[in-house]
């Protein structure tokens, strides 16, 4: 079959095909009014980036062969190098291109074995994840009606127990998991799909389906903003660990805000005093509870906040794939209480591992009394546990700011103090400008760790001009400083609520 015959009347790629199994809706709004998605979200640029990554160290683990250049805007082009490898003899080709039954699929990795072809799908994930057995079993499809008989399927995926020392092996580094079994299975229902899609996207409207989970998994939809717009900020659906389908019942009556969920309807204790909060508009603070916490915490106290990245491939010796890397900390210091404060902090170069010198600076900055303030305390633990297994001669200093660790987060997570500004969640994102009027992370160039992450990665890539290295690094210094002062001014407020009794 010629490429330009593979290629007549194409209607779906494979990621298009996919997002119609999970929204018919999101199908018909991609091919048809894709104006209306959201813009991808700098973290959602950055997931791709690290799968790309990925993908190009998945060819060292079969090397040697043909990459198919053109890109998803250039298919016939694409199609017409396929075949031409293909007729050339090639046995490995990266990214073909190939159509068959309106399909269009770039497999990462064909394989010739005798008169037939293994399929390899590379993921940037350590597990096989149910919808990677759809996105295989379309693929195999494809294939084999387009003239590659396929002997095999395989999710090659990341190895979380490899640990990197010297290159990276991609041997090591990789999982194969064998799904032609699974592949195979799934075939017969290939085509009605492909013929229901068809009629979907020939259709003069989109078709009618409701919010749902669905919006969320197996992937976020681009087109939550537009189908979720007569949904308030704060609703029903932001109901403390409420299921989708009850908080839908409220919806379907028209309920759609926190406070006007009826008092009849069931909830949990929680979701109740969510409510109850939202209504008064006042906040519920138990007093006795929050008094016996903060009796605990011994000075002097160090506020302490790391920032973290974890990529898919460890960029230094001893680390294993998506391992937390702390590369910043910020430390408030108060060594009396109502005393002042002093503010310490670290950032790495980028050039490189962060950890010796972030070592250094907490053993240098936290003396061996008093308690090391956090917020989500658990996550600086993980970091300071990890960090004194990998640097023995640090250990047990670094031990003993981990059991010296006091969480901040604690009095809002078992709703010792809850407020109608926090809408039923305890992030300090939240809790900060509820209650410390005129603090807020609004308006900084770097506003949450995700965010923080992404801009140390771009400066490890050293591609930034010499200015915006400097813009990225001063906010990251302002982000992560911001983080412990928030904590220093929300035990400051608590402190005074029990003192206000």
């Amino acid at each position: 079959m010629s490429p330009a015959r593979q290629g007549a009347g194409l209607r779906l790629s494979k990621t298009q095909y996919l997002g119609g199994l999970q929204c018919e809706k999101a199908l018909w709004l991609h091919r048809h009014r894709r104006d209306l998605a959201s813009q991808p979200s700098p973290g959602l640029d950055a997931i791709f980036e690290q799968g790309a990554k990925v993908g190009r160290l998945a060819w060292r683990r079969f090397a040697g062969g043909t990459l198919i250049e053109a890109d998803h805007l250039h298919a016939q082009d694409a199609l017409a190098a396929t075949e031409a490898a293909k007729r050339g003899g090639a046995s490995i080709l990266y990214e073909a291109a190939v159509a068959h039954d309106g399909v269009l699929v770039r497999p990462d990795i064909l394989m010739r074995s005798g008169a037939s072809w293994d399929l390899v799908e590379v993921k940037s994930s350590t597990e096989v994840k149910e919808v990677y057995l759809e996105d295989v079993a379309i693929q195999r499809y494809a294939l084999n009606g387009a003239g590659f008989p396929i002997r095999k399927c395989f999710v090659m995926h990341v190895n979380n127990q490899y640990v990197r020392y010297g290159d990276i092996d991609p041997k090591e580094f990789f999982t194969l998991a064998d799904l032609t079994d699974a592949a195979k299975a799934l075939q017969k229902d290939i085509p009605a799909r492909l013929a229901r899609m068809g009629r979907i996207l020939a259709a003069p409207s989109a078709p009618c389906v409701g919010i749902g989970a669905h919006c969320k998994k197996p992937y976020p939809c681009p087109f939550i903003d537009h189908c979720w717009k007569r949904i308030p900020e704060y609703s029903v659906f932001d109901l403390t660990r409420i299921r989708h389908e009850k908080a839908a019942i409220l919806a379907d009556k028209g309920i759609l805000r926190v406070r006007d969920v009826p008092g009849d309807f069931p909830l949990t204790e929680a979701q109740e005093l969510q409510v109850s909060v939202e209504k008064s508009r006042k906040p519920r603070i138990d007093k006795k509870a929050l008094q016996k916490f903060l009796a605990e915490p011994v000075h002097p106290l160090y506020f302490l906040d790391f920032e973290t990245i974890w990529p898919a491939i460890p960029p230094y010796d001893g680390l294993s794939p998506f391992q937390q890397i702390p590369f910043q900390a910020s430390v408030h210091v108060q060594k009396a209480k109502d005393g002042p404060i002093e503010h310490f902090e670290y950032l790495g170069d980028a050039k490189s591992d962060p950890r010796p010198g972030l070592v250094e600076f907490l053993t240098s900055v936290i003396a061996s009394k008093g308690n090391v303030v956090a917020y989500n305390a658990a996550f600086e633990g993980r970091c300071l546990k990890a960090m004194a297994d990998a640097y023995p001669r640090s250990g047990a200093a670094l031990r003993s700011i981990k059991a010296r660790l006091w969480d901040l987060m604690i009095p809002f997570r078992d709703r010792l103090y809850v407020h109608p500004g926090f809408r039923g969640r305890y992030t300090i994102k939240l809790v900060l400008p509820a209650i410390v009027p005129g603090m807020t992370y609004k308006g900084l160039a770097i506003a949450e760790g995700g965010a923080a992450s992404i801009a140390y990665m771009n400066l490890m890539d050293g591609k930034l001009p010499q200015a915006e290295a400097k813009a990225t690094r001063d906010a990251l210094a302002e982000y992560c400083g911001q983080d412990t002062l928030a904590m220093v001014k929300v035990l400051e407020h608590l402190r005074r609520q029990i003192e206000d009794r």
